[in-house]
């Protein structure tokens, strides 16, 4: 009897847990700053995520509730500038919810590279779940200069999130 009552009772444990949907949504990015650019004061540029996700959570039949986990998988960079990235030192992104003053730091790269492109290291062990829920996401890119500047500045984004739903 005892046996049978563990059995009955890891089964409905097991069946309490749910499932769990996993899924990666790539993203394109881009930020843009009429400058001008003071060295060593961070500039930060933004970029509010409205639309790029509504496709996405409707493919999965999901909700800010059914999110329950997000991290940021890879992080690349480029830009058309002629000089490519050799007027800047590092580069941090953010990402922020609204109404949350905490950002949460979720890919850093210093020093940066002086080509048009490079990868950046995300941060595996930030948790975005709390930013995505939110229904103001933002994303702050924060580049420091290594000398004045007044050019303008373009850089694109392509960020993989890997998302982790409850059914």
């Amino acid at each position: 009897m005892k046996k049978i009552l563990y059995l009955f009772a890891g089964m409905l444990l097991i069946s309490a847990c749910g499932k769990q949907t996993k899924d990666n949504i790539t993203l394109d990015i881009t930020f843009k700053s009429d400058g001008p650019f003071f060295e060593a004061s961070p500039e930060s540029l933004q970029h509010q995520l409205t639309d790029e996700l509504t496709a996405f959570m409707k493919q999965h039949h999901a909700t800010e509730a059914n999110i329950e986990a997000v991290k940021l998988t890879s992080a690349s960079f480029t830009t058309t500038d002629s000089s490519g990235f050799t007027d800047f030192g590092s580069l941090t992104l953010n990402m922020m919810a609204g109404g949350d003053s905490k950002a949460k730091e979720i890919a850093v790269q210093n020093p940066l590279s002086k080509e048009n492109s490079f990868n950046a290291q995300p941060a595996g062990d930030a948790d975005l779940s709390e930013h995505f829920k939110s229904k103001e996401k933002f994303l702050v890119c924060d580049l420091t200069p290594k000398k004045d500047r007044e050019n303008p500045f373009e850089l694109k984004a392509k960020l993989t999130f890997e998302f982790t739903f409850k059914d």
